[in-house]
């Protein structure tokens, strides 16, 4: 009985994902949220003059319009905060990922509203130009060291072609 686990066993492990993620259109838009929980890495305090931080993020992005994708990628994100008196702002670089390994590459920055672009990938996102409006929401949270936000953006694209 032992033998027939061996054989079965390398069958699984090499099967294909079940989920794979389907192809994105060559250009579209979707009004996607990134759901992600945050813990600071460094703050420097500078007194009356402000802040600087630096935060790393974990989460997922959902697409909230009918079309499946982009949908269900994980997200990591680097950001850097500068809080002044006279200014609060924030921007970052993240890495989404989706079930097929396939990356695509943003960045964003901003106040309370702001702006992202996609600027390449991996995959079928390779050749991926998008960009559009984000805002911020912050979300209820208890546990210390860490905080959690829905990054909303609608994001608009086109396939850079070859």
């Amino acid at each position: 009985m032992r033998h027939l686990g061996l054989f079965i066993l390398p069958a699984v492990l090499f099967a294909a994902p079940a989920c794979a993620a389907e192809a994105l259109a060559p250009s579209g838009s979707a009004k996607l949220a990134a759901y992600q929980v945050c813990r600071p890495l460094a703050v420097l305090d500078m007194g009356a003059t402000g802040s600087e931080s630096s935060t790393e993020c974990n989460g997922v992005v959902r697409n909230l319009d009918p079309q499946k994708q982009p949908d269900n990628l994980a997200i990591h994100c680097l950001e850097s905060t500068g809080a002044r008196p006279e200014h609060y702002g924030y921007w970052g670089t993240c890495v989404e990922t989706d079930s097929d390994g396939d990356k695509l590459f943003m960045t964003y920055n901003g106040q309370k509203n702001g702006q992202f672009k996609w600027i390449g990938g991996t995959g079928k996102y390779r050749d991926i130009d998008g960009s559009g409006a984000l805002s911020v929401v912050v979300a209820p949270h208890d546990a210390p060291g860490l905080f959690a936000y829905t990054l909303n953006f609608d994001a608009t694209w086109m396939s850079k072609g070859k």
